[in-house]
């Protein structure tokens, strides 16, 4: 219609570790959703203006290594020491680990030092094979194979496996992978982007990526409800203590890449922590920031292209980005196709772990209080409730209304969540809840 704006909003079915190893990422498979809002309605509608990706992501990432944003070139970093601790994100990040990582290797080989590749999974289940083989491509699992580089993934509970460091400024104790305190240098190599603990990639892939499960709880447990803790905080007690912690396991350098909303290579970008990972966060942002509207909104619209959108446990981040320009007691439309999960333990529906509230539902003020009371006393484990508590806060001040896939309705009833198939219907309940003059701010990659 003439007085109408068509948002178009991402609404996929993507397998991350796809977007990583796809040799064509211009074919990677979109699903998106449309929805007419009447134009007086319109706020604004924050679409990125991105640059064009990188032509070679190996080549960027072997330009980065020698070409620091802060501290020596990887090269020189290397000279004279023993063994090198290469910490990768897990298979809910789409970062290209297998195209990032050849010149790494190259580096290292040259050098003739021992080295250890070790997955920053935290507390999440670890990678299957078919997921290793993926993340980290065939050539370069038979080329460790070679040069004798180890593979390990990080065992949270088994406390064999670590060795203590001390405690930070803030209080929380540090017990750090055996594999990764035996290098005397270490190298993460993630995925930069601002999300609701400020930002992630950098020292977040050594705390909770490759610490305890005795460290990851206290981090989280003490910083999360902190309002302090919120999307972009760089400054904030989480990230600040995230950093903090990297610094005393001996974090050396990092290598962030930039991803844009297809999963492409933007840049990448590498230096001395915690300086190279900052600029990667201002160059994140210099992109996908954006000015507040003026007013705030009665209701948001929001897509997905969170690291996956296989489960609401991972896309569910927009609600704490959307939560800063949508006015209290306004609506959530929120469009996630949350297929679910196969994994190495078992099969995942599209809202596990989101069912981790559902004691507490109805999400309100004084139930709120019981999940603070409840963190606690460590009755709720906060490596999930990082994710689910800051969601759940949010739907106490504001409606959250689910555009999901009709399998995840039945589960969405059971926990107390508003779910739906259609997002015209969704809108056309919104509207009639804030009336016709509601002012409606599109999200799409929220």
């Amino acid at each position: 219609m003439a007085d109408g704006y068509r948002a178009v909003i991402p609404y996929e079915s993507l397998d991350p570790l796809t977007i990583g190893a796809s040799g064509d990422d211009e074919k990677v498979f979109r699903e998106t959703l449309e929805l007419e809002i009447p134009q007086a309605n319109l706020l604004a509608a924050i679409y990125p203006d991105e640059p064009e990706p990188v032509a070679d992501a190996t080549d960027a990432a072997r330009v980065a290594l020698e070409s620091p944003v802060a501290g020596p070139r990887f090269s020189e970093l290397l000279a004279g020491k023993r063994r090198v601790a290469i910490v990768i994100d897990n298979q809910f990040r789409p970062t290209p680990q297998s195209k990032l990582l050849p010149p790494v290797f190259d580096a290292v080989e040259a050098a003739g030092l021992e080295a250890v590749v070790v997955c920053a999974n935290g507390k999440v289940f670890p990678m299957s094979d078919a997921d290793i083989e993926q993340k980290i491509g065939r050539q370069n699992l038979e080329r460790m194979e070679r040069l004798g580089i180890d593979f390990f993934q990080n065992e949270p509970r088994n406390p064999e496996m670590y060795e203590y460091v001390g405690v930070s400024s803030r209080g929380t104790p540090v017990w750090l992978h055996k594999e990764v305190a035996k290098c005397d240098v270490t190298l993460t190599i993630g995925q930069a982007q601002s999300n609701h603990w400020g930002a992630g990639g950098g020292g977040k892939l050594i705390c909770p990526g490759v610490v305890s499960d005795e460290t990851i709880e206290s981090n989280h447990c003490a910083f999360v409800p902190s309002p302090q803790t919120h999307y972009g905080a760089y400054a904030g007690p989480m990230r600040s203590d995230i950093d903090e912690v990297a610094t005393m396991c001996g974090l050396d350098v990092t290598m962030n890449a930039i991803l844009d909303t297809r999963g492409r290579v933007v840049e990448v970008i590498y230096g001395s922590h915690p300086q190279a990972h900052r600029h990667a966060i201002e160059r994140f942002n210099a992109i996908y920031t954006y000015e507040h509207p003026g007013e705030q909104a009665d209701i948001a619209v929001c897509g997905v292209f969170a690291p996956t959108d296989h489960l609401f446990f991972h896309t569910g981040w927009g609600c704490m980005s959307a939560d800063f320009v949508l006015r209290d007691g306004g609506t959530i439309i929120y469009a996630s196709p949350s297929p679910g999960v196969s994994t190495a333990v078992g099969d995942f529906p599209g809202l596990a772990l989101m069912d981790l509230m559902k004691p507490y539902m109805p999400a309100t003020p004084e139930n709120y209080q019981r999940v603070l009371k409840d963190i606690h006393a460590r009755e709720i484990q906060m490596w999930a409730g990082c994710i689910w508590v800051p969601i759940y806060e949010v739907m106490t001040r504001k409606h959250l209304k689910l555009v999901t896939l009709e399998e995840n309705l039945e589960l969405a009833a059971d926990i107390g969540m508003d779910a739906t198939t259609s997002l015209d219907e969704a809108f056309a309940e919104a509207m009639e809840r804030h009336g016709s003059d509601a002012k409606v701010l599109v999200l799409p990659y929220a």
